[in-house]
């Protein structure tokens, strides 16, 4: 095993290779639609390369196989690349995965000193079997039986039946791989041979540790016509399988500690079905059969190739007991602090600090009006409002953070009946790029194709839907700057007609909403004009009251919430059971459910599955049982879309859109992605909105290749409300922030990827406000006199702020918008509801205030600004310790408390009866 050096780039055969050459990188006509060209989206999709990276070969039969894996340490719950050159094409029929192509999964355990020239765990202790985990099998159009995605090794009616391989279940004669967990339990069946779905409380899986909806194994991944591969693949912590551990002391030690276990990485190669059925009722004719076998079967598992992975220790390192700082705020920077703050506790100086995710409006609002045990400081991309500005305790404002809001995809090519040979050789080969505008995004967000209102078996009349398309996929708009995709189909029409996304109140969904509402094509569409195919947006959506069903407008006030307000739901019929059941009706966020993080919405695109409650059972006997969650997509057919962060987008390995800018409306409109050079650009466009030089994106300024929806996280703290002990170690996060911690990197400490390196400029302000910090001093108090009142000249100056609101219109009525249904069992997270007076991301009118600034700050393009700090002074009375739950380790618990994004549900207006397949339009 070598460490990866010089890496080819995954070009899947000369014909792709060929198309990708002549695709458009950064213009396309809005009025012209180029030509589709098979590859021309992209089709490289693997992961940079880290130090960690490493490269291998396959043995025996599979000795040409070369695979490179672009990560095996430092590893959290993430996305890793694998990459394979030498392989034999994978043969189709019968099912899209007759023989060669390969089969992945993650282990624990030590060696069982099998194979001398490739350690690797024992099959046993391997995640896989669930994607045949459902009542049914696996659908025959992937894997031509459930045994080649099982983990039934034999029968004891077959030649290469061993009851002392496996074990044996009498009833049926399968002979099973038993699973191990770490924590020493075994499953041994993993189906229940006698399951009824007619009965209730009746279980089909019965492996607790995974099943389809948690495992991160690929039954089945596909070589091309060249023998090159790549898959995405999601590797899990102790936190997310207990019965891997990995990454957590879960391993037992007879006698001592637990010890943290060694994971692995395993692909099991597939070859030629008469190699792969020996021992079978199938090898005679395998051909026609294809592969049948399971690969934890002796036969496949001797072909295993195992790479050892390491993770960063899941549980903290910090020392327990000790006094904690806490930090609330915005869920971007989540990635960052959950590295930086392990460095920070082990250096031997500073305290754990103990990030809280919260609503940016409720952290402004507990650093606004802080409590007893609140956080000292919160991290937000908008300052405070001005009426909340003190100048005898003001707000000192630092970035710690630069990243964005992308658009993360995970599509994988289903060739269209009729397309060309090429698009038929890179089938189930992921799409590495798309163009998005803020018209498209609009679409996405207003439910206004018409896979978002066929919900469940109906669909409702509505005017404005009839010349609307049924997903993106088929939108005129969406094909002039996407051409391939007329080559291609959709079969998850109802996700790739609208965006997962996060529940609740965000600066970053009013940062979309302006970036749209600022460029006229979609400002124009959402007022009501239908674009030039005839889409128009749904109508409870548009921003003129005269076009709104509800007679107000959308928009006013900004939105900082992605509202489902579609009002139609489905009323299925009534169950045939005695007494006859009444299902509830399905709506829009029972249709597209809203996740609780971002980083769960980027999870949702890696694994393809949203969890919605929309599969009818119709064995139901309560209205509780009557929706049942929808399965994962399929192998190879998987599209879906979302609205995430960069961070997160990059954890696990979204492909991510490039967006245009607002305004550029033009033919040779320019598509800007996500990258280092996108984000960098659009930190430079950005302007200073406030006294604390808080930069917020300035959509009238045309910065070249500036990405649009590029965002700079502050942290924003009042030394003195602080004592100097305390005001010491925020500093100390601040000097970290500026300095190590944006190193770009995997290893604890560094920058994740996701995030923009602060440039110079930045980095100087946080390092010149952690000096404020430290030693800001109170203003001299007032003096008088008997005849004449004189106020003694403050320490600093003062500057007025100015809050202007960039928005084309500002003359609608309000509209209402339902509000998160807060799930209380975390609600101590978030004890400070924010008020109408202190959230400023919804105010349209200009204000101002003064503070007492003590730093000369810098403009973006400036190398380092001349800094004069106050002398230190006696600090301010210490607020009451409190203590507080690391909460960056566990993110999606966490973020529970922003709570799941609900409508109240209308009445019901069904039309139809019959119920629509969860992936079909």
């Amino acid at each position: 095993m070598t460490r990866a050096s010089n890496y080819t780039r995954w070009i899947v055969g000369p014909l792709v290779a060929a198309a990708a050459l002549a695709m458009a990188t950064t213009g396309a006509s809005g009025d012209t639609a180029p030509a589709p060209v098979p590859g021309s989206q992209g089709i490289d999709t693997s992961l940079p390369m880290t130090p960690s990276a490493v490269t291998i070969q396959g043995r025996g039969a599979f000795a040409n196989l070369t695979l490179t894996v672009n990560q095996t340490a430092s590893l959290s719950n993430q996305a890793v690349s694998i990459t394979w050159t030498g392989g034999t094409p994978t043969r189709q029929g019968p099912g899209r995965f007759g023989a060669q192509f390969l089969q992945i999964m993650q282990c624990w355990g030590d060696d069982d000193g099998t194979v001398a020239g490739n350690p690797g765990p024992p099959p046993e202790q391997c995640v896989q079997g669930a994607a045949a985990g459902t009542y049914g099998g696996v659908p025959g159009n992937s894997l031509p039986n459930g045994f080649a995605a099982s983990r039934i090794i034999s029968r004891s009616d077959w030649k290469n039946f061993n009851k002392d391989v496996g074990f044996l279940e009498t009833s049926t004669t399968n002979v099973w791989r038993p699973f191990r967990s770490v924590t020493g339990k075994v499953i041994n069946s993993h189906t229940d041979p006698n399951f009824n779905p007619q009965i209730v409380g009746g279980n089909f899986w019965l492996n607790d540790f995974f099943s389809i909806i948690t495992t991160n194994e690929i039954a089945a991944a596909v070589t091309g016509a060249d023998g090159r591969g790549a898959e995405l693949f999601e590797v899990l912590t102790g936190q997310q399988s207990a019965g891997l551990g990995c990454g957590r002391k879960s391993q037992p030690v007879s006698g001592g500690d637990p010890k943290i276990p060694q994971c692995w990485l395993v692909i099991v190669p597939r070859g030629t079905p008469t190699a792969e059925n020996v021992g079978t009722p199938f090898a005679a004719e395998a051909d026609q059969f294809g592969v049948y076998t399971s690969p934890l079967s002796p036969t496949a598992w001797a072909n295993r190739i195992a790479i050892p992975l390491s993770f960063k220790q899941v549980d903290s390192p910090c020392a327990i007991g000790a006094e904690e700082r806490r930090v609330a705020g915005t869920e971007l920077m989540i990635g960052a602090i959950s590295s930086w703050q392990p460095a920070l506790c082990t250096s031997g100086s500073g305290p754990p600090y103990a990030y809280a995710p919260v609503s940016d409006a409720s952290a402004r609002q507990q650093l606004a009006s802080p409590v007893a045990g609140g956080p000292g400081m919160v991290a937000i991309a908008r300052p405070l409002a001005a009426s909340t500005a003190s100048s005898t305790n003001p707000v000192v404002y630092a970035p710690i953070g630069a990243s964005g809001i992308a658009v993360g995809f995970n599509i994988e090519r289903i060739p269209a009946l009729d397309a060309p040979a090429a698009t038929q050789l890179i089938s189930g080969v992921r799409v590495a790029e798309l163009n998005l505008t803020p018209r498209l995004v609009a679409k996405l967000l207003t439910q206004s194709y018409t896979s978002q209102i066929r919900i469940g078996g109906g669909q409702p009349n509505y005017e404005w839907a009839k010349k609307n398309p049924v997903h993106l996929g088929l939108d005129p708009d969406f094909l002039q700057f996407n051409p391939e995709f007329k080559l291609l189909q959709i079969q998850a029409s109802r996700e790739f007609g609208g965006l997962q996304v996060v529940a609740g109140t965000t600066d970053a969904a009013q940062l979309v909403w302006e970036w749209i509402f600022a460029d006229p094509e979609a400002s124009a569409w959402l007022a009501g004009a239908p674009d030039q195919w005839g889409m128009k947006v749904n109508s409870v959506y548009a921003t003129q009251a005269s076009a709104n069903s509800t007679g107000i407008a959308f928009g006013e006030p900004m939105p900082n919430t992605f509202p489902k307000n579609e009002p139609y739901c489905y009323q299925a019929p009534n169950i045939g059971t005695s007494p006859p059941v009444v299902p509830p009706p399905l709506c829009i966020t029972d249709w597209m459910p809203s996740a609780r993080s971002m980083s769960e919405v980027a999870r949702v695109v890696r694994t393809a599955f949203d969890g919605a409650r929309i599969g009818a059972n119709p064995f139901a006997t309560a209205p509780s049982d009557v929706w049942k969650r929808d399965i994962p997509q399929g192998i190879g057919t998987r599209s879906i879309l979302s609205l995430t962060d960069t961070n997160s987008a990059a954890r696990f390995g979204l492909q991510t859109a490039r967006l245009s800018r607002a305004g550029d409306n033009g033919a040779t409109r320019r598509f800007i992605a996500a990258n280092t050079a996108g984000l960098a650009a659009g930190v430079t466009s950005m302007r200073p909105r406030s006294e604390a030089s808080v930069l917020e994106p300035a959509w009238s300024t045309n910065v070249a290749d500036a990405y649009p929806l590029t965002s700079i996280t502050y942290a924003a703290i009042r030394p003195l409300s602080l004592d100097q002990t305390a005001r010491d170690q925020y500093a100390a996060l601040l000097d970290y922030a500026a300095g190590p911690g944006q190193v770009v990197g995997t290893d604890v400490g560094q920058l994740p990827a996701g995030y923009l390196p602060l440039p110079a400029a930045l980095a100087t302000q946080t390092r010149a406000a952690a000096a404020q910090v430290r030693t800001m001093q109170p203003p001299a108090p007032s003096t008088t006199t008997t005849s004449t009142t004189t106020t003694a000249p403050p320490t600093t100056s003062a500057t007025a702020v100015s809050r202007p609101v960039s928005r084309p219109v500002s003359t609608r009525p309000p509209v209402t918008v339902s509000g998160p249904v807060v799930d209380t069992t975390l609600a101590v997270l978030d004890t400070a509801p924010p008020t109408s007076v202190e959230d400023s991301t919804t105010t349209t009118t200009e204000v101002s205030t003064t503070v007492a600034p003590t730093t000369t700050l810098p403009s973006v393009d400036q190398q380092g600004p001349a800094t004069t700090v106050a002398p230190p002074v006696t600090p301010a009375a210490a607020p009451t310790k409190a203590r507080f739950v690391m909460a960056g380790m566990g993110i999606v618990s966490l973020l529970s408390a922003l709570g799941a994004l609900e409508i109240t549900k209308r009445a019901r207006r069904a039309n139809g009866s019959s119920l629509e397949g969860s992936h079909g339009a």
